[in-house]
């Protein structure tokens, strides 16, 4: 036998034993049918678009749709004086925010996000979309800026703007979801600001310690946002640009080539609602 038969055996003997398999199909069961999510996570489509800084297209008409009275005054009030604006969309999607996400055919990224991995929204192409899937109350981290070397912030509290100057720092939002039992999800956001060189700090995880580099963490609890939000309904969060060297101001605006603000939509695109974990129905009496 030549050499190049005994080659071409070879090959047919390596690509014979990959030939076709039949799938097992149910009946009515499309095999390109997405697979079943934990009952314990849910699915988010994240958008981060970047725009001309005071845009009043954006900064006036497009709020004008948004709901932002959801939130208790008493919490508006406090983002609104530091810079931060947030509201809710629910329903059809205005039009206004659908061509600023620049939505089309084209499907997002996707792909997990771990606890302890940050999703990296600065310095990326003006419409940056992820789709992610997160496990219930897992701690995740949304970063919204780069690294500041020095960062000076006003902010207003207990009633009084105060100032702080911040070495090395860069703003996030730390991200928790907590699907609910009729299938909307509690979503849960809280701005924090990471400054300062890291530090070894203990962690313990299932009867183990490890040693984790960790920076200062200044968190805003006060500022902290949490809403319910059913399938296809989104999460809106910006900066007021009356606001400048605010809390908001660092957090969704980027100061390169020229100003920009950015504007941060958390979409919730889908949960896995176990019903077995859900009471059962109580049916009503028949009498004989």
């Amino acid at each position: 036998m030549s050499s190049l038969a005994g080659r071409i055996l070879l090959l047919a003997a390596l690509i014979l034993p990959a030939g076709c398999v039949k799938l097992a199909v149910q009946k009515g069961e499309s095999p390109l049918a997405a697979p079943q999510m934990s009952p314990n996570s849910c699915a988010l489509d994240i958008f981060f678009v970047r725009f001309p800084f005071n845009d009043p297209q954006v900064n006036a008409l497009l709020w004008q749709e948004i709901d932002e009275q959801h939130f208790p005054a008493e919490l508006r009030q406090r983002l609104l004086r530091n810079g931060f604006r947030v509201g809710l969309v629910s329903g059809q999607m205005p039009i206004a925010l659908s061509t600023l996400m620049e939505l089309g055919d084209k499907p997002p990224p996707s792909g997990e996000l771990p606890a302890t991995e940050p999703t990296e929204l600065a310095d990326q192409p003006g419409v940056l979309r992820r789709h992610l899937q997160l496990p219930a109350g897992r701690r995740s981290e949304i970063v919204t800026s780069g690294l500041y070397d020095r960062l000076p912030v006003l902010i207003f509290q207990a009633g009084q703007l105060g100032g702080q100057t911040y070495h090395q720092a860069q703003t996030l939002l730390a991200l928790r979801t907590f699907p609910q039992d009729d299938g909307r999800v509690r979503l849960e956001l809280m701005p924090e600001l990471h400054h300062g060189e890291p530090s070894g700090h203990w962690v313990g995880n299932q009867a183990m310690m490890r040693l984790e580099a960790q920076r200062p963490r200044r968190v805003f609890d006060e500022m902290g946002v949490s809403a319910t939000l059913s399938p296809g309904a989104m999460l809106v969060i910006s900066s007021l640009p009356q606001r400048p060297g605010s809390l908001g101001h660092h957090f969704f605006t980027e100061d390169g080539e020229r100003l920009e603000q950015k504007l941060l939509v958390i979409r919730l695109s889908q949960t896995q609602h176990d019903e077995l974990s859900s009471p059962p129905p109580v049916l009503p009496l028949k009498g004989r």
